[in-house]
């Protein structure tokens, strides 16, 4: 056998543990896997060793952020420490729970009636509170909270999930008699930065029609869109076997709500055609590439068509909504168009253009006295 330095490489005996000449060990130590976060670590104090583990994190009196831990001496070897670990993450005799206990119990029990989307979002909001999370509950304080949300949400709705899951454990806490009071009712959320959704303008549409007519494909899935008031995630949702031509309705791609998923989507005579042509592209989804692809291929369409850089995927239900508006529909038709449960949300939907507001009230609303008053242009001239 040959020195397992490369620089030596002489020739030594078998089984030879030291190299005779550079004195390198021949046999190659495995280092022990280090322990992940959150799993604790033993460490040797004289004699004997120490388990200890990390309880969360605050900032000490200088504002520098400061571990805080949990410890137990006295083991006789290293297995011994790593074995305790367990035991001293309940520590018993504590008098509460910590935010890792609650949410160990309630994500296994009551978090499971959700929906998976709001699952997720909250597997999510458990992530942004590991610094206080194996801390006491009870000696947690409003300002823990704060920081805590301050710190590690980036949104406003992901500091929102976090309230709410945090308000979700002190119940529970407070249900067991741990602490007197939900203290995450107090966290402040930051401001909802939200831009209203800019529909597409009836120049718009008819764009997107000649488009059509000269063979593009991709905004026969706009128009789809924005004649049926369906949402994005439901167009990538659509297969050609949920058509029923005879009653013109799409029927199980509803999304979210009760009501979306139990009314079917309505397709007017005007979108037929469209619908047509859309099936015939393809073998079973409606749209056959990934969802990804659908907003790329989107907002690289409005860049290349020179329109509104402010519409996206959503503004075709917005448009939906305000084209049967406009059209002079009832609004309880719109309503069940739009599959909404109550009116004051189809409302939001509804965007009025201000031009057209104005012409109305002057073409209704005359002067009792002098109806024949000179306009502003007549004034001006």
């Amino acid at each position: 056998m040959n020195c397992i330095n490369k620089k030596c490489g002489v020739e030594l005996p078998d089984k030879a543990v030291y190299c005779l000449k550079c004195g390198r060990k021949q046999i190659r130590e495995q280092h022990q896997k280090l322990r992940g976060n959150g799993q604790g670590s033993a460490y040797k104090r004289g004699e004997t060793w120490t388990a200890e583990i990390t309880l969360g994190y605050k900032k000490d009196k200088d504002g520098q952020r400061a571990r805080i831990r949990r410890r137990k001496g006295g083991f006789r070897t290293k297995k011994d420490a790593l074995d305790y670990i367990a035991t001293l993450k309940r520590e018993p005799g504590k008098k509460a729970p910590t935010l890792s206990n609650l949410y160990d119990a309630w994500s296994s029990s009551a978090m499971l009636k959700l929906s998976k989307s709001k699952q997720c979002a909250y597997r999510i909001a458990s992530k942004k509170f590991e610094d206080i999370a194996y801390i006491d509950i009870s000696a947690l304080t409003i300002e823990d909270l704060q920081t805590c949300v301050d710190e590690h949400t980036e949104s406003y709705y992901t500091a929102k999930d976090v309230k709410q899951l945090l308000s979700h454990l002190y119940e529970r806490a407070v249900a067991q008699g741990n602490v007197r009071t939900n203290l995450a009712k107090f966290i402040e959320l930051p401001e909802l930065e939200e831009k209203e959704t800019v529909p597409f303008s009836k120049n718009d549409q008819v764009r997107l029609w000649k488009d059509l007519s000269s063979g593009s494909l991709f905004p026969g899935y706009l128009l789809l869109m924005i004649h049926t008031g369906m949402m994005p995630g439901e167009l990538l949702k659509a297969k050609k076997n949920m058509i029923d031509w005879d009653t013109q309705q799409i029927i199980g791609c509803g999304l979210k709500t009760k009501k979306r998923k139990e009314t079917p989507i309505l397709f007017p005579d005007i979108i037929v055609p469209v619908l047509i042509q859309l099936s015939d592209a393809v073998k079973d989804k409606l749209w056959p590439y990934k969802r990804d692809d659908f907003y790329a291929v989107f907002n690289d369409y409005i860049k290349l068509m020179g329109l509104n850089p402010e519409l996206r995927p959503y503004s075709c239900r917005h448009s939906a909504a305000t084209s049967l508006d406009e059209a002079g529909i009832s609004p309880t038709i719109i309503q069940e168009i739009m599959r909404h449960t109550r009116f004051s949300t189809t409302e939001r939907y509804i965007h009025k253009d201000m031009s057209e507001l104005l012409k109305e009230i002057n073409r209704k609303i005359k002067n009792p006295i002098s109806p024949s008053l000179p306009t502003i242009e007549q004034n001006i001239q």
